[in-house]
């Protein structure tokens, strides 16, 4: 028999939802056939079989919540080969070597620990220590055979993990009489709020531009990305990620601008990657894509991984300014809100422009007060022009 342990779907995230089994106990599957959706931060996945047999257990019922690396399926293989190992994921066996994957922001390498001792885990596993902070060979493996699991890493992290622990259990509790438990993407959005909150030192500034100027129909998500890539010019650090685990800063040369989309379902982020090499046909077309597909939730994972700065155009509903919250590893999120008439001094005269609230909020562990003033300077500057 083969434990089928939940795989990471995507970008280090660290549960699944299950929103449909596709199975029963005692059905017979073959190889890549669905087997469960399970929802995640960023979309419904559906697990194919990774080979043929017979299920005998099923580790959860519709609406559980599944950490990635654990048991999620038993299934008693057909003609199983003696080689085999006796856990699987959708992405493999179980490794049993003495090789570290280290995962990082552009992807994952191989590098080679001296420790003589074999490690047995998961790719799924092996994700979770990277991201925890625990090195896999402090850790003593607990599951079958000696293979890692998630209890052993919580082990490690000892006091460190105690934040998110308190996190964790706040959302995972069973449900008190008239509250609603939070699933998929607002569940995802509470544990990504309180971990900004915990992390990140915010400072906002607030300012105004005048967008007299503008001609009429003017696109106002256009005109802000623009601003944003020439502010980026101003202060590419504000461009960057910070991995406050190692204190060090990765600048990016390219603009990845996340687009914070409201939802029944939550909040969503999809990503304009590289902004400055597509034209404005281009990013109004995939701007109106990821609308549709945010609205009936067929946006693909990769559409909402790798965003270096966010905009929130808060002002499509109301209010003037705001204190966005950002999303490490980021650094940096602007507001932008509802646009309204005021009487300026213009020419010595009083008269009424249009103008455009602006909020910025930085991390002021790695940004200065200057760098975001000045940023936010540039912005308005190119904002306030035709």
């Amino acid at each position: 028999m083969t434990v089928f342990y939940l795989p990471d779907l995507g970008e280090g995230l660290p549960d699944a939802e299950i929103r449909s089994w596709y199975i029963q106990v005692g059905d017979t599957i073959a190889m890549d056939m669905p087997m469960v959706a399970m929802e995640t931060a960023k979309a419904v996945v559906d697990i194919p079989a990774p080979f043929s047999g017979k299920i005998i257990r099923l580790y959860g019922d519709l609406g559980d919540v599944i950490k990635t690396g654990e048991a999620l399926i038993d299934i008693e293989e057909n003609d199983t080969p003696t080689s085999l190992s006796d856990t699987a994921t959708v992405v493999g066996n179980l490794q049993n070597d003495d090789t570290l994957i280290e995962e990082s922001a552009i992807g994952i390498s191989p590098t080679c620990t001296t420790d003589n001792q074999k490690i047995k885990a998961t790719p799924a596993i092996r994700a979770l220590a990277k991201r925890m902070g625990v090195e896999l060979r402090h850790c003593i493996g607990t599951g079958q055979a000696g293979q890692i699991v998630p209890a052993d890493l919580e082990k490690a992290a000892n006091v460190l993990k105690v934040p998110e622990e308190t996190t964790e259990m706040l959302l995972t509790q069973e449900p008190i009489k008239n509250y609603e438990s939070l699933r998929g993407v607002r569940r995802a959005m509470a544990v990504a709020m309180s971990r900004s909150h915990q992390v990140v030192v915010p400072v906002t500034l607030i300012d105004d531009a005048d967008i007299h100027a503008w001609p009429e129909k003017t696109d106002v998500t256009l005109r802000l990305i623009r601003a944003i890539m020439v502010a980026c010019q101003r202060e590419p650090r504000l461009n960057s990620w910070f991995d406050d685990t190692k204190l060090a800063l990765m600048q990016h040369q390219h603009i990845n601008l996340g687009i914070a989309m409201d939802a029944p379902d939550g909040l969503f982020v999809p990503v304009l990657k590289n902004v400055s090499q597509c034209n404005a046909a281009t990013l109004r077309k995939t701007i109106d894509l990821f609308k549709r597909e945010v609205k009936n939730r067929s946006i693909p994972p990769e559409a909402l991984s790798g965003a270096t700065f966010i905009l929130s155009n808060v002002g499509i509903f109301a209010g003037r300014y705001a204190s966005p919250v950002i999303i490490p590893p980021m650094v940096a999120i602007l507001a932008a809100g509802r646009i309204m008439d005021a009487v300026v001094a213009h020419q010595g005269k009083p008269t009424v422009h249009k103008l455009l609230p602006l909020s910025l909020t930085v991390d002021h562990r790695v940004i200065t007060g200057g760098e975001a003033a000045r940023f936010l300077s540039a912005l308005i500057r190119d904002l306030q022009t035709s």
